[in-house]
């Protein structure tokens, strides 16, 4: 298990959202509270049957989990203290996993179909033990990540798992089936919350289909496509919101690095270009933070000279001490021994872009 590489998340994550909270203290990222039994088997924000599968995910304590927890901070505290989500001192062993509640659902008309749309929200929960099998989730921050997706959509990916993992999909019962006739009816419409939940989370519980590709581009392929061609083509107001949206859940999902850096990279320069320089200032913050990591400026290496760049400029900006950072920006260029130019953070991103597409 990867004890400490999941509670480094953790911690960094509470960080983060410290720092949002900061640059805005009137922010209330909403949390609806998922559905549960009161039956003390299970306590599972699944919009589903009170019965869970084991979550692989990394076991520890929640003092070390929680230890930067801040009980006066509405956004960094945890998000609720009623039942499901109150411990007992003796309860001490606990994992973080993801869960997927299925938020509301909406008809939607055009000119070609009317059809349903789900609205999907993801958080990370800390997971207790309760006796022998029973389970119950808490809430790590007051923030999650939402999005939505057809019915139609949701299939093509059970559909798909089940040709490339069978023997792992027929473990698994209950997928709202197709409905010629009344599927639009309040009943269709709830049992398919219940079991498009359910489905999510088994997926995700399952190490090896909440890997493949077909889930992974499920949950956030469409909005980074669509984020995409809003910087491309210099849409920056609409891009933040999505962009933010996508961070927070890429970060609860702690998938793909390379993403992570380079949607958190698109966010600062969509919010500067807007005029957004305080909140700017606060992403950028984090983006430095990540880089300060070694596998990271690997990973993002085409990025980590321009965001500095792009950080002395908005430092200057703002009139904050810039020491780090130009002495980051010195290292570098000894250890390139030229005065090479710098390429705009912009830029560098349009140019990842067009070189993804072009693949």
């Amino acid at each position: 298990m990867d004890t400490d590489d999941d509670i480094s998340a953790l911690e960094e994550e509470e960080e983060e959202v410290a720092l949002l909270c900061h640059a805005n203290p009137s922010c209330e990222l909403e949390l609806s509270h998922p559905s549960y039994n009161p039956e003390p088997t299970c306590s599972s924000p699944c919009n589903s049957e009170p019965s869970c599968p084991p979550t692989q995910s990394s076991t520890t304590s929640r003092d070390d989990l929680l230890s930067s927890d801040n009980e006066d901070d509405p956004v960094t505290s945890l998000a609720s203290r009623t039942p499901p989500y109150s411990f007992s001192a003796s309860r001490r062993e606990c994992r973080t996993v993801v869960r997927y509640v299925i938020q509301s659902a909406r008809t939607q008309i055009t000119k070609e179909e009317k059809f349903v749309v789900y609205t999907v929200e993801a958080q990370r929960f800390l997971q207790y033990s309760e006796g022998e099998d029973g389970v119950s989730y808490e809430p790590i921050l007051k923030k999650c990540a939402t999005f939505e997706r057809r019915y139609s959509e949701f299939l093509s990916v059970y559909n798909a798992l089940m040709d490339s993992h069978r023997s792992l999909m027929e473990e698994f019962e209950g997928f709202p089936k197709k409905v010629l006739i009344g599927n639009f009816s309040m009943d269709v419409i709830t049992d398919r919350c219940k079991g498009l939940a359910r489905f999510m989370n088994f997926v995700q519980d399952e190490g090896v289909l909440s890997r493949t590709a077909v889930f992974s581009k499920f949950l956030y392929h469409p909005e980074v496509t669509i984020s995409n061609n809003l910087l491309l083509h210099s849409q920056f107001e609409e891009a933040c919101p999505i962009l933010e949206n996508t961070y927070i859940l890429l970060s609860s999902l702690h998938w793909d690095t390379g993403l992570i850096l380079r949607t958190l990279c698109q966010l600062i320069v969509c919010l500067h270009a807007v005029s957004n320089y305080d909140r700017a200032y606060v992403f950028s913050q984090i983006a430095l933070k990540k880089f300060k990591s070694h596998s990271n400026r690997k990973i993002g290496k085409g990025l980590y000279f321009p965001l500095l760049m792009f950080c002395d400029s908005l430092w200057r900006l703002l009139g904050k001490d810039k020491t780090y950072i130009r002495s980051k920006i010195e290292l570098l260029r000894k250890q390139r021994r030229q005065e090479d130019v710098v390429p705009n953070l912009l830029d560098v991103l349009r140019d990842e872009i067009a070189l993804r597409t072009l693949h």
